[in-house]
């Protein structure tokens, strides 16, 4: 973050860094393994925020999706709701579902002034867009 920044201003900068990214890949390139991947596509190990910086050499879409899910599992909790599994929708959607769901983690957190919340949502995007 930088000086003066709310944590909600950074959360929102990163949130457009990595849908500029996310568009800028592509559905074809989402759904396309990385360099070094295995034939199937899975890079062996953990994919999401948890496998950023390990080299792993999944496909973008499935670097994505858990950080999804992360995102609606924070909102439902801010919001005291139940937890649900997002929808695997088309790579095409995946920026629409970013924006969403950081948007819905943003508000819940605004309303119970958790920073803790945004500051969280921040990190796991700075995670995200490096691993993009």
């Amino acid at each position: 973050m930088s000086t003066g920044d709310t944590p909600a201003d950074a959360a929102r900068r990163e949130l457009r860094r990595c849908l500029d990214r996310i568009a800028a890949l592509g559905p074809g390139r989402l759904v396309r393994p990385g360099p070094g991947a295995s034939a199937g596509g899975a890079s062996g190990g953990p994919v999401g925020v948890e496998a950023v910086g390990s080299g792993a050499a999944a496909r973008p879409v499935d670097v994505v999706r858990p950080v999804l899910q992360h995102l609606a599992d924070a909102g439902a909790d801010l919001e005291g709701e139940p937890r649900r599994a997002v929808p695997e929708l088309g790579a095409h959607a995946l920026g629409d579902q970013l924006a969403v769901l950081a948007g819905d983690v943003l508000a819940a957190a605004d309303a119970r002034g958790d920073d803790a919340a945004v500051v969280d949502l921040h990190d796991r995007l700075v995670a995200l867009r490096r691993a993009l």
